[in-house]
């Protein structure tokens, strides 16, 4: 029994960190990478039916090309006081920040998923320490045995 709850835990460990890991990494790299520029022209609340009790905040926003788009912030991505019609809203390649109105601010919840990506590491080398890679190791000799011997 113990060698079962010791291979649980340490696959969930596994599990868990692997997907804070890769979770945190890929969220830094979008956001490291994306390029946006727009002017926002007005916004307008889309609120859910039937009690109008979930609001959310759409903004119709002009492109460079002239085209106009649906923007909707992730929940509080951004200070609503910055998002003003009129105002100008870019966000260049290669860096973490962006500019609304001229103002340099930095990028929203960047810190939270560094700390993800950062307890995704710590959480793999729990694992690597705590004996993952045995218990997995011995395991899956456990469970071939088990099952090609039936054969």
């Amino acid at each position: 029994m113990e060698n079962v709850l010791r291979f649980v835990f340490t696959t969930l460990l596994l599990v868990w960190s692997s997907v804070a890991f890769s979770t945190g990494l890929w969220s830094i790299g979008a956001t490291y990478f994306y390029t946006g520029r727009f002017t926002i022209e007005s916004h307008h609340d889309v609120c859910e039916q039937p009690l109008n009790n979930r609001c959310v905040a759409h903004y119709e926003v002009r492109r460079p090309d002239g085209e106009l788009d649906d923007f909707v912030p992730f929940i509080y991505q951004f200070d609503p006081s910055y998002l003003v019609e009129g105002w100008t809203f870019a966000k260049n390649r290669w860096g973490f920040s962006y500019e609304i109105n001229g103002a340099q601010k930095p990028w929203p919840y960047f810190w939270s998923r560094v700390e993800w990506t950062l307890l995704g590491i710590g959480g793999l080398f729990v694992w690597y320490f705590v004996g993952g890679p045995g218990a997995l190791k011995g395991w899956l000799r456990d469970f071939r045995r088990q099952v090609f011997s039936k054969a």
